[in-house]
Formats: structure tokens, sequence, C-alpha cells
């Protein structure tokens, strides 16, 4: 008895789908946690500059 034939074709399609999917997948994370990374250096900019205000403030 004889494998079934190979569809070449159609095996490079679904690997091409995978690593497409896989670097989609990781350059969205990428961007999420950049952005992250810049909304949680502003709030802790925002902090300190609110601490040295109140800081002068209470001099």
């Amino acid at each position: 008895m004889q494998p079934p034939p190979i569809d070449w074709g159609e095996a490079f399609r679904i690997v091409g789908s995978g690593l497409l999917v896989v670097f989609l997948i990781m350059s969205l994370l990428a961007v999420a946690t950049s952005l992250m990374g810049k909304i949680f250096t502003a709030r802790d900019a925002r902090k300190k500059a609110a601490a040295i205000a109140q800081g002068e403030a209470k001099s």
C-alpha cells in the first residue's frame, strides 16, 4: 500500500500562512508593549511632576 502523494503547494501554503500569523501576532504584541511603555512612562512623569509641585507648594 502506497501513501497518498503529497501536495507540496498546499503544504507550502499552510506553512506560509502559519508563519504569517505568527509574525502578525508578534508584531501586534510588540506594538502593544511599546504603547503600554509610553503610557506608563507618561503616567510616572505626571506623578513626579505633581509630587514636585506639591513639594514646592508646601515650602
